[in-house]
């Protein structure tokens, strides 16, 4: 890995411990400098805005969803199913950090929908690769969105499920992923 790509790393490694901190809202290109150990100018070569370090932080999170999407993936046996059914538990793998920093983020959103853009792409994209994977698009749509609720739902810290009723709901999202085309 490249110095500057380091570098780069080490600040949105930075950042999200400042949002564990103080949160989004309250993050400053400062604190997050002063945390990488890099000087401002150093954080501004790379992230010349608050708001492209929060994009940055955002792409790092669809990123990694697409990384667990994978290992979910191999997982599972080959059918037509397969993909979606690797999304909902990608979607819904639990992280407690992810969690607190994707709560942070949405609440930037808040202030500045814009953030959301990366989110949004991967969105459609999601959609566009799981249209030929042999579920109806209706059907893989009210799944998706169901398990994007239930994602949101956890990071608000608002889902009324504890664990045993939300394995079954995820359960049951799978089921309706598998369902044979009528």
């Amino acid at each position: 890995m490249s110095p500057l790509r380091r570098s780069h790393d080490a600040i949105v490694d930075a950042a999200q411990a400042v949002v564990l901190e103080v949160g989004a809202a309250h993050m400053t290109l400062d604190a997050v400098a002063a945390k990488a150990g890099v000087s401002k100018g150093g954080l501004l070569y790379h992230f010349p805005t608050k708001e492209a370090l929060l994009k940055a932080m955002l792409n790092r999170r669809v990123q990694r969803l697409e990384e667990v999407r994978k290992e979910k993936r191999a997982e599972l046996p080959d059918g037509p199913a397969r993909e979606i059914k690797a999304y909902i538990l990608s979607m819904l793998a639990r992280d407690r950090k992810s969690e607190r920093i994707s709560a942070g983020l949405l609440a930037s959103a808040a202030y500045n929908p814009r953030l959301l853009e990366p989110l949004r792409k991967d969105y459609i994209k999601a959609l566009t690769e799981l249209a030929p994977s042999g579920v109806r698009f209706e059907r893989a749509a009210v799944v998706v969105l169901a398990a994007h609720g239930l994602r949101l739902m956890e990071i608000l810290s608002v889902s009324p499920f504890k664990y045993k009723k939300r394995k079954q709901v995820i359960e049951e999202m799978l089921r309706l992923a598998g369902e044979e085309i009528q």
